[in-house]
């Protein structure tokens, strides 16, 4: 039988990790195996943590925390029984990542990937504008934005002075809507910070 890829994607605080968790709980329903996957480094001491979700599930699953990132590791380190392979946060894995999620799609397997399609600047997330155009399927979802708290969110906007793409931790980051996006950016008088206590 054929696999599939499906991708969730969105900017931070969208509930993707979550919703990854809600497909996983459906294939163990379903009576498959699950392999769980999520980079090392990107472990967060929070209640959306993917491990912490996952505790709750029943079932027969595996978690792999993967070290560096590395997609080979990933092949390495799953049973070949596994049914499904559910990566959490995707875009912190090497760009290795599509050709082994298309490997594992021929082989019959369900692979489910949650990421940041875009990094704080607007630019594809590492190799997840690659998994977006494998994917049999697409799933966009989005946070609310926390200044207007009207429109949905489209970009995790970065809150401190760091210009590397990979910068970890949640309190580093806040969720806007374009026309929130665009008038911070346009702005020189105002940061991030005053503009959310105004909110």
């Amino acid at each position: 039988m054929a696999g599939k890829i499906k991708v969730i994607a969105g900017e931070m605080f969208s509930g993707k990790s979550r919703e990854l968790s809600r497909l996983i709980e459906r294939a163990l329903i379903a009576d498959l195996e699950v392999a769980v996957v999520y980079p090392h480094f990107a472990v967060r001491s929070s209640p959306r943590d993917i491990a912490r979700r996952m505790s709750e599930l029943i079932g027969r699953w595996t978690l792999h925390p993967i070290m560096d990132g590395r997609s080979d590791l990933i092949h390495r380190s799953i049973p070949g029984t596994v049914d499904v392979i559910a990566i959490d946060e995707a875009q912190f894995f090497d760009d290795d990542l599509p050709a082994w999620a298309r490997r594992w799609r021929h082989q019959g397997k369900t692979v489910v990937l949650a990421g940041l399609d875009m990094d704080y600047e607007e630019h594809p997330f590492g190799c997840m504008g690659q998994l977006l155009c494998l994917a049999d399927e697409v799933m966009k979802i989005h946070a609310v934005c926390t200044i207007c708290k009207q429109q949905d969110a489209f970009i995790s906007h970065r809150l401190t002075p760091e210009t590397d793409q990979v910068v970890v931790g949640d309190k580093n980051y806040t969720a806007l809507c374009i026309d929130c996006y665009d008038r911070i950016q346009m702005s020189t008088t105002n940061p991030i910070e005053a503009q959310l206590e105004e909110a």
